[in-house]
């Protein structure tokens, strides 16, 4: 059975309406998002050109292992547990920003040479999403009084990534443990999230993550997730939303899938701390990221 998440209308709902459903299911669904059907149809059109070249011509924009994450990445092959996908990440870094977007688009070094509408149609989806979160981040922060954000770095300055996820068909059994997306919070402070309906979709847990349940999203929404960060700034009003993806089932397993994610972070240098001000469980955001990506090295290599 669907777990029924909440659909909301993100331009009528008001921010306590947000933070009061966010608090009681850690995520929900967004009609009237503005996020135009065409750009997001041109975008997965040319990621589905990027995903079909040759390895070889894959390589040229493959993630160089250090830092966060950006460009193509053969998640499977981090080890006997990586993730059964692979991505392209877009990310950039806010200490390189122009006014121009093209311009700041310029700064980034991993960008494919095919197919010839790659960057356009990526670039286009990369401002939008920013511009998307930055409403929602501001929706949220007003649902939660925190009078005190610094609102530039949560989103004109804000840190993100644009991904696009190839789960790949399982024509043979995965390893014991191994899932196309193994069970995580996300992160950073939000999510969004689109995911087609091939078999072997998205699962959130619920009742206390006693039972994993999935969930559909509908071609006119977008999916919002709390994620760690988040989590932390509400001082635990708004709970991470642990997810899966699941594998198919064996007779639908030649079935691969796509999704579009668009990660929010504040800026890296911003130190997330409680309503309350408690220094102790103040982070930086620059490192939580980087604690969590050596997390899922190790988890990805775990016997």
């Amino acid at each position: 059975m669907l777990h029924q998440v909440p659909r909301i209308d993100i331009t009528q709902c008001s921010p306590d309406q947000l933070v009061a459903l966010l608090a009681e299911h850690s995520c929900v669904l967004l009609e009237n998002h503005g996020v135009d059907v065409n750009l997001r149809e041109a975008m997965l059109n040319s990621w589905d050109e990027f995903f079909a070249l040759p390895r070889s011509e894959k390589e040229q924009v493959e993630w160089p292992g250090d830092g966060p994450w950006y460009g193509w990445q053969p998640v499977s092959e981090k080890g006997p547990k990586g993730d059964l996908m692979e991505r392209f990440e877009l990310r950039l870094d806010v200490d390189k920003r122009l006014s121009d977007n093209q311009n700041w688009g310029d700064t980034f070094t991993k960008w494919p040479v095919a197919p010839v509408d790659f960057r356009q149609n990526w670039e286009k989806m990369y401002f939008r999403m920013r511009e998307f979160a930055g409403f929602v981040m501001g929706k949220i922060a007003a649902g939660l009084g925190r009078d005190d954000w610094d609102a530039d770095n949560w989103t004109d300055n804000q840190f993100s990534n644009l991904v696009a996820t190839h789960y790949y068909a399982q024509p043979a059994n995965p390893n014991r443990g191994q899932w196309r997306a193994h069970p995580h919070t996300d992160i950073g402070a939000l999510t969004l999230l689109w995911g087609d309906s091939a078999p072997g979709g998205l699962e959130v847990a619920i009742n206390g993550g006693k039972d994993w349940v999935p969930v559909q999203i509908p071609e006119d929404c977008w999916l919002l997730q709390a994620g760690d960060l988040l989590n932390l700034w509400s001082g635990n009003t708004i709970p991470a939303n642990p997810h899966r993806v699941a594998n198919p089932p064996r007779e639908q397993a030649i079935h691969a899938r796509r999704s579009i994610i668009f990660f929010h972070y504040p800026d890296p240098s911003v130190l997330i701390t409680p309503p309350n001000g408690d220094q102790s469980k103040a982070v930086l955001t620059a490192d939580h990221i980087q604690f969590r990506q050596d997390e899922d090295m190790v988890k990805a290599n775990a016997v």
